[in-house]
């Protein structure tokens, strides 16, 4: 039986890793799914920044439509 609430999806890319989400999460709303993602898009930073220099989060809506999409990136500058 499918719950009242939205499903949403939480593809990740790991530079040029990616990892489809063909399972979803139900949320009450796009803010809670932009929470989710942010939550994700930190934490998997922290682990893939040193080698990948991108993380991204797209999310996409029962549709399969983009709704958001996340990214911390690792930039690293060095002078002269």
């Amino acid at each position: 039986m499918r719950g009242d609430m939205p499903r949403f999806y939480f593809d990740v890319w790991a530079g040029a890793e990616s990892m489809p989400d063909s399972e979803g999460l139900e949320l009450d709303s796009l803010k809670s799914a932009e929470h989710e993602a942010t939550q994700t898009v930190l934490t998997l930073g922290r682990d893939w920044l040193p080698r990948a220099q991108e993380v991204r989060v797209e999310v996409r809506d029962e549709q399969y439509q983009l709704q958001l999409t996340l990214r911390a990136m690792l930039t690293v500058e060095r002078p002269g």
